[in-house]
């Protein structure tokens, strides 16, 4: 959005200003007055624990970071809560039905070459019935021990190469592990 030059509205040239009543430079269309905000998409990403203490990545067979280590998750949609979103992300993206577990981590940071902003939402999670296997967007799924992971290199994003390492340091925003209901 930074670069926009054109109202996605009327089609005007854009302005970058302070608006009236605002403390920071927008993008705005002096034509019709759609101030544009840059604010981050929301994403959910699951932290899958075996209950042995190793966890889930699945390499990425889509871009941006094709071929890197993630955490299976996504985007989280218009009316959709961040634990919906790690279901439906985790059936799609792997076949299994999951336990999602409170939130554990929220990390800024940005996706794609034009650097999007992002929240990144963490939760504990656990497989509660199918079998992983990957669909579309996954080339590969495998299970890491706390000391086995790979290196950060081949981590595909920054938010999870921190909260890969604030999980083995066993630090939790939320304090709290999976619940007892689906």
């Amino acid at each position: 959005m930074r670069d926009w030059r054109h109202c996605p509205r009327c089609a005007a040239d854009l302005e970058r200003r302070v608006p009236a009543g605002d403390d920071e430079e927008r993008l705005l269309c002096p034509a019709c007055g759609l101030v544009l905000y840059e604010n981050p998409a929301p994403t959910a990403g699951a932290i899958v624990d075996d209950g042995d203490g190793r966890i889930m990545l699945v390499r990425r067979a889509i871009e941006p970071f094709k071929g890197k280590w993630d955490v299976p998750g996504g985007f989280i949609k218009p009316g959709e809560d961040g634990t919906d979103a790690v279901r439906r992300e985790l059936a799609e993206e792997l076949g299994v039905e999951v336990l999602v577990g409170a939130a554990a981590w929220v990390i800024a940071d940005t996706y794609g070459a034009e650097g999007a902003p992002t929240l990144n939402i963490f939760y504990l999670a656990r497989i509660v019935s199918g079998e992983p296997a990957p669909a579309d967007d996954v080339a590969e799924i495998a299970w890491f021990g706390p000391d086995g992971l790979p290196p950060a290199s081949e981590i595909a994003f920054a938010c999870v190469r921190d909260v890969l390492a604030r999980r083995r340091r066993g630090q939790s925003e939320a304090g709290s592990g999976i619940v007892n209901e689906a």
